[in-house]
């Protein structure tokens, strides 16, 4: 299987790494692993932060997973250490039993470096998660089989189950999942996967019964941002699941083996969607999700400052913010606390398209003021 073409890999062999991201080993089973992590802009010892896992493809690596996902950028802007390690020979073992010919064990060389980082910095840990390209997406599966009592969620773009992940997939915990494939994809083909592993809707199917989740999904047809990607995104997302947990699958009509919105496409593997920024998503959805359950983001941990007030409440239509100090962000969450609405810089917010229900809107300002105020919308 290749998961990397040679175009790619010398754009990346042009650049260089970024001065913050580190490198670091220990030994697994005799071997020396390595891996490179990146704290965050500000990082903290006394506070307490998310842990993510970044996996690279088959014949790629760590410092090409870093530069291809942007996943630093997103570490910054939203506080969590990430974290790319490095599979032996440039492949990760998830087709088979540790040893022989099927590799390392791999989920020891995860499982150990979760602890590695967590003992050099100050990880939550109820907050680790585990994403990956290709053969990393492969293995964040295989993680959420054998380690799901250490991650909170965990994504995969462009990257199935093997056939033995699952047959002898048995979590401890039921885990939420996100996926990410393109319809168009001749590596990981969409309808049975890559060879000795199971297609994308039987992957989903799996997991969609695993969490117990009710056979209703809601199917979004995302907007064509980026017409000249030949590729549109459609959201199927099972919200009724055990636990609080949801199954999100990101369809990628006509997407190729590529990481949505990655730093260069990649002609040979067909196309990539700009539509959306897969690293972006990927966190967006990691951070609904702890340990414990769902976090209802932007409802129970965040203290009202300031004097900032809206109007009309009920409302039906275009939801007015008033305060002296310049709105840097105003994000609308529902009553399960999944962020719903967006809006920069603006005091009017239309509303209109939201169903009937309650609301809450966090809004922060130029003067770090943050005030978080409940709404109907009619």
């Amino acid at each position: 299987m290749r998961f990397f073409c040679l175009t790619l890999t010398l754009c990346l062999i042009l650049l260089q790494m970024p001065a913050k991201a580190q490198s670091d080993s220990f030994v697994v089973d005799g071997v020396y692993r390595n891996y490179i992590y990146h704290l965050p802009t500000g990082y903290n010892a006394s506070n307490s932060y998310p842990l993510v896992l970044n996996l690279h493809g088959y014949t790629s690596n760590a410092s090409q997973q870093l530069l291809y996902t942007q996943m630093n950028t997103s570490a910054d802007a939203n506080g969590y250490i990430v974290v790319y390690p490095n599979g032996i020979a440039n492949y990760w073992n998830s087709w088979g039993p540790p040893g022989g010919s099927f590799g390392a064990n791999d989920v020891k060389f995860l499982t150990e470096l979760i602890d590695t980082v967590s003992a050099h910095y100050h990880v939550n840990p109820k907050r680790v998660y585990s994403c990956g390209m290709s053969n990393g997406g492969y293995m964040s599966y295989s993680l959420a089989c054998a380690i799901a009592d250490r991650l909170a969620a965990i994504a995969s773009v462009s990257g199935t189950m093997s056939t033995y992940t699952y047959s002898t997939c048995n979590p401890a915990r039921k885990i939420p999942v996100m996926h990410v494939h393109g319809t168009a994809d001749n590596t990981v083909p969409y309808a049975t996967g890559a060879t000795g592993s199971i297609g994308v809707e039987q992957t989903i199917t799996f997991w969609r019964d695993t969490d117990a989740c009710q056979n209703i999904s809601d199917t979004v047809n995302l907007p064509n941002l980026a017409t000249g990607d030949s590729c549109t995104v459609q959201t199927i997302h099972y919200q009724h699941c055990a636990n609080g947990n949801d199954i999100l699958f990101y369809k990628i009509a006509n997407g190729g083996h590529t990481w949505p919105g990655g730093f260069v496409d990649i002609p040979a593997f067909g196309n990539t969607d700009r539509d959306i920024t897969a690293t972006n998503e990927i966190w967006n959805f990691f951070n609904r999700y702890t340990l414990d359950g769902p976090i209802p983001a932007g409802i129970n941990d965040i203290k009202n400052v300031g004097v900032i007030s809206i109007y009309p409440n009920p409302v039906t239509q275009m939801l007015t913010i008033k305060t002296d100090q310049e709105i840097l962000v105003a994000d609308i969450y529902d009553a399960a606390g999944r962020k719903v609405m967006s809006s920069a810089k603006n005091k009017s917010i239309d509303v209109s398209s939201l169903e009937a229900g309650m609301y809450v809107v966090k809004v922060n300002t130029t003067h770090d003021m943050q005030s978080v105020t409940k709404f109907v919308k009619q």
